[in-house]
């Protein structure tokens, strides 16, 4: 954890760093080349979109992963009893 984290400069559990309502827009311009290889990286990688990756990286480079990463580790255990090992039967939550 490194120092802002434990002066309280961050929020402790922020529901939009990632996911949540998208209000605002970042652009930048880049060549054809750099476009691509963030095509390649975020189809690689599994994610869903350009936009879903690119918030992903903007979120870490700006909170860290450690933050990312606990509040990601908080919503899961916000579900309750979840099995971290595999499904729980319980359908389309599994």
């Amino acid at each position: 954890m490194n120092q802002s984290d434990q002066d309280g400069d961050l929020p402790a559990f922020a529901r939009s760093i990632l996911g949540g309502k998208k209000t605002s827009k970042l652009e930048a311009r880049i060549s054809d080349e750099v476009k691509e290889a963030v095509r390649r990286r975020w189809v690689d990688l599994g994610f869903g979109s350009e936009s879903e990756y690119l918030e992903t990286l903007v979120t870490v480079d700006v909170f860290g992963k450690a933050h990312v990463r606990m509040v990601q580790e908080r919503r899961l255990a916000m579900v309750g009893g979840a099995s971290d090992t595999g499904p729980t039967g319980l359908g389309a939550l599994s």
